[in-house]
């Protein structure tokens, strides 16, 4: 498939079907499918969303949130109303997240976001732009 094929297509899906199709994603995409945050990403917009990989965001995180309130709140600390591409966030020093928590961006090395590195900028979907991080 093209690039312009390939773009097309995930402008067409939801912010969960990318990520599983991205691969590397998936218990993030599963929490947020559970979440009433899933939810907001299909039907609102536009969003960023920052998506850390599934060795850094794994089952015993997602257990550590006993509750679906606590899980929501911690989702929202990784979207951000608005569509921010990479060249956007590189003008910036802070950017709000939908928890209402400030996330600090920084460019040393690549840009980073909370300390975590962008591996994957730009990728969209159907709402909104995913970043996929190397971290949490």
């Amino acid at each position: 498939m093209s690039e312009h094929g390939r773009a097309w297509l995930l402008n067409e899906m939801t912010a969960c079907e990318v990520l599983s199709l991205e691969g590397g994603f998936n218990n993030f995409a599963r929490a947020l499918h559970l979440s009433s945050v899933g939810d907001m990403l299909e039907t609102k917009g536009p969003y960023t969303v920052f998506a850390p990989p599934d060795d850094a965001f794994n089952a015993s995180t997602i257990g550590l949130l006993m509750s679906a309130a606590k899980l929501d709140e911690m989702l929202r600390d990784f979207i951000v109303p608005g569509r921010y591409p990479l060249e956007s966030l590189r003008r910036l020093q802070v950017i709000k997240a939908a928890s209402g928590r400030y996330l600090t961006i920084s460019c040393r090395d690549g840009v980073e976001v909370n300390g975590a590195k962008i591996a994957k900028p730009d990728v969209p979907y159907n709402k909104g732009i995913i970043h996929e991080l190397l971290k949490l």
